[in-house]
């Protein structure tokens, strides 16, 4: 069940630049395509290289340091790039607020899954 959380105003957001937000102690990153926001995934999959400095051409996430891109409809990486798909996050507008579903960012976490060692 979503549980769509306020995490900034829509001003915040500005068209083609990424814009860093928190949603339950977790960094996302979230971008404005065609008026629409949309959130992923703070940290590029490649090395984790933030993805704030990366420029958003369309519906296409340009990474700042690998120059892969990625696509804020699917996550897909292009082509040529052998790296995990971008998460990505249901988010909606709400009034003049940005809400990302704050369920699916516990179900799919930014950085991957934590995991806890055990050696018994």
């Amino acid at each position: 069940m979503a549980d769509f959380r306020d995490v900034l105003p829509l001003e915040a957001l500005r068209p083609g630049l990424v814009t860093p937000a928190r949603i339950d102690g977790q960094v996302i990153a979230l971008a404005l395509v065609d008026g629409q926001p949309r959130a992923f995934q703070s940290l590029c999959p490649h090395d984790k290289a933030s993805l704030q400095g990366g420029k958003v051409e369309g519906c296409e996430l340009h990474c700042p340091r690998h120059f892969a891109r990625f696509d804020l409809s699917t996550g897909k990486v292009s082509a040529g790039w052998r790296v995990d798909d971008l998460r990505l996050y249901p988010a909606r507008i709400a009034g003049d607020r940005v809400e990302v579903d704050a369920d699916a960012v516990r179900q799919n976490p930014p950085d991957g899954a934590k995991k806890v060692w055990d050696f018994t």
